[in-house]
C-alpha cells in the first residue's frame, strides 16, 4: 500500500464512498436523460457498493476498510428507510461524534482495557511515593481510579481527546474521594519526560508515532506499557496475562536500556 495512503486511510475511504455516491447519482441522472431507463433505489444500492469494493481494492486498503466502504452504504439507505424523525437522527450523530469523532483522527478506537490488565499494571507501577504514572487514552477513567485507589502515594493521570469520556472521567474524578487527574488532548501534544510508567491502550496504526515520541521524552529506566498492541520492528515477549480468555497480553519496555521481556520485568518486582 502506498505511503501517502497508509499514513490516512480514513480520508481515502470518505472519497472513495464520495465518489461511489456521485457516480452512481451521474449515472442515473443521465440514462434517464438519454436512455429513457429509471433504477430502482436497491439498484443504484448495489452498483454503489460494487464501486466502493472496486476503488477500495484498487487503491489497495486494508480489508476493515473494505468491509467499512462496502457496509456503510447500505447502513445509511436502510436508515434512511426506517424514516425516524430528523431529530432522532441528529441526537444520535452528536453522540457518536463526541464519543468516537477523535477516532477519524487517530485512528484509535474506544475499548475500555480489562480489569485484570489493571491489575498486572499495577504490579508494574515501581514502589515508593511520587511515582508518576500516565494513561495515554483514558476513556472514562476506570482504570486510573483504580490505580489512584490502591495507590495513594503515587500521582495519577489520565489524558483522553474525545469529550464525552473525557467528561465522564472529570466527573467521575470530582465525585470520587483519591486523587485523580485527567486532562482532555492529544498525547501527542503532551510531555512524557516525568512519568515512570506510561500506559497505552490504542490501535497498531498508533503505536509507531508513540514509541517515537517514548524513545525521545522518557526517561531512561521509565517502563511503557501497551495493552494488547507491540510495536513494529521491536521484538519483545508480552506479559503473560492471567490465562483467561479475553484477557489481552501486555508489553512492557523498559526505556534506554536494553529490551527485556514484559514476564522478567514482573518478576523483578
Amino acid at each position: 500500500m502506498n505511503k501517502t495512503i497508509a499514513a490516512a486511510p480514513q480520508w481515502f475511504s470518505l472519497a472513495i464512498l464520495l465518489c461511489s455516491w456521485l457516480l452512481v447519482q451521474i449515472l442515473a441522472i443521465e440514462t434517464a436523460n438519454r436512455l429513457d431507463l429509471h433504477f430502482s433505489d436497491g439498484t443504484l444500492l448495489c452498483w454503489q457498493v460494487c464501486l466502493a469494493v472496486a476503488m477500495t481494492l484498487w487503491v489497495a486498503l486494508p480489508l476493515w476498510w473494505l468491509i467499512i466502504n462496502a457496509a456503510f452504504p447500505v447502513a445509511v439507505f436502510y436508515a434512511i428507510e426506517l424514516n425516524w424523525p430528523p431529530m432522532v437522527f441528529m441526537i444520535a450523530l452528536l453522540v457518536l461524534v463526541f464519543f468516537y469523532g477523535s477516532v477519524f483522527l487517530t485512528r484509535v478506537p474506544y475499548y475500555p482495557s480489562h480489569p485484570k490488565v489493571h491489575s498486572l499494571v499495577e504490579k508494574l507501577l515501581p514502589a515508593g511515593a511520587g511515582q508518576q504514572f500516565l494513561d495515554l487514552g483514558s476513556g472514562m477513567g476506570g482504570f486510573c481510579l483504580h490505580l489512584a485507589a490502591r495507590r495513594p502515594d503515587c500521582s495519577i493521570s489520565g489524558i483522553e481527546i474525545a469529550p464525552l469520556p473525557w467528561l465522564v472521567s472529570w466527573l467521575r474524578a470530582r465525585w470520587n474521594p483519591v486523587s485523580c487527574v485527567f486532562a482532555r488532548g492529544d498525547y501527542q501534544n503532551y510531555s512524557l519526560q516525568n512519568y515512570s510508567v506510561v500506559f497505552a491502550y490504542l490501535s497498531p496504526a498508533a503505536m509507531p508515532a508513540l514509541w517515537e515520541k517514548a524513545c525521545l521524552e522518557m526517561a531512561p529506566g521509565a517502563l511503557l506499557v501497551s495493552c494488547e498492541f507491540g510495536v513494529p520492528g521491536q521484538s519483545i515477549m508480552p506479559m503473560p496475562s492471567t490465562g483467561e480468555l479475553g484477557v489481552p497480553a501486555v508489553y512492557v519496555w523498559h526505556m534506554g536500556l536494553d529490551s527485556i521481556s514484559g514476564s522478567e520485568q514482573l518478576e523483578s518486582q
